[in-house]
């Protein structure tokens, strides 16, 4: 009874061992589902790649780098390449250093993709602070990646330059802007020494519309060669100062003397030409020699008498 019972029980191992076998057995791909039919094959398969563009650039065309604009308005032009938009700070920078940024409206430069071309505007700080003095510009390329430019300019109220001379005096000729903040500008020259050349400041008016020549009468003073200070002050129409002076510097040199004309004594001051001159000299030479005959006849003829 024992002996059946271990014989029975060895059965039911090698049994259970050859279930464990049927169950681990690896899967062939003739017992896999089918594919769906409505899921197409390899051949119907769609990739899609995307390109990365080129990177965007910028620059920043006017104001140069270190410029002096005169007024609060001035054009603003922008280069750019594989860009979709433009933004842009514009900062005041105050005496002490303090920066106040404002930002300006986005170009919007193309809706799909990007685009490459120059963005102008003018540019008009009254409507972001409306202070003078030092500024920053940044503008900001958008596309696939960004670029960045700046640059740093001056806007100032009132200024003039050094035009030339004048012709005939040498008097020195300077030009000021037109400029719609400014009514007149009164004008100083003082000496090395620091001594004031007029008796009062030339009063200019500034010609509306269009830049304002004046020339300044330095040979009327008989001012003696050397370098000279300018001096020039804003004014408004109520007679209010309304900017700092301006100064420039000038190098002077008195025009020559006019030559006095040799007028050749008498015959000089009748203003007769050349060919008058020899007409007259024979006309003459014809006249004495007439007369210094009569004068010979006459005496010959008190001789006789004799």
């Amino acid at each position: 009874m024992k002996k059946h019972a271990k014989f029975l029980a060895l059965g039911a191992i090698s049994a259970l061992t050859m279930g464990v076998f049927a169950v681990s057995k690896p899967a062939m791909a003739a017992n896999l589902l089918p594919l769906d039919a409505t899921r197409g094959t390899s051949a119907d398969v769609t990739i899609k790649v995307v390109v990365a563009g080129e990177a965007p650039t910028i620059n920043i065309e006017n104001p140069l780098d270190g410029a002096v604009f005169i007024g609060k308005e001035f054009p603003v032009s922008i280069s750019y390449t594989d860009s979709s938009s433009l933004e842009y700070e514009l900062i005041h920078v105050a005496k002490d250093g303090t920066k106040t940024t404002y930002n300006l409206p986005t170009d919007v430069i193309s809706e799909e993709g990007v685009a490459t071309g120059v963005k102008d505007f003018m540019l008009n700080v009254d409507n972001y602070g409306g202070k003078f003095g030092q500024y920053i510009l940044n503008a900001k390329a958008i596309g696939s990646g960004t670029a960045i430019d700046s640059v740093s300019f001056k806007i100032i109220l009132f200024d003039f330059y050094v035009k030339g001379i004048e012709e005939d005096t040498n008097n020195p000729i300077i030009t000021i802007p037109e400029n719609p903040d400014v009514y007149k500008a009164l004008i100083q020259i003082f000496d090395e020494d620091g001594n004031a050349i007029f008796d009062e400041p030339v009063e200019q008016v500034l010609t509306s519309g269009a830049d304002t020549d004046v020339t300044l009468p330095l040979a009327k003073y008989g001012v003696p060669e050397g370098t000279y200070r300018i001096l020039a002050t804003p004014y408004d129409k109520d007679g209010n100062i309304i900017d700092l002076n301006v100064e420039r510097t000038v190098k002077y040199k008195p025009a020559p003397a006019p030559e006095v004309p040799d007028t050749g004594g008498f015959l000089g001051s009748l203003n007769l030409s050349r060919q008058d001159m020899v007409s007259t000299g024979l006309a003459l030479l014809f006249v004495c020699g007439f007369f210094g005959i009569l004068l010979i006849v006459r005496k010959n003829k008190a001789d006789k008498r004799r």
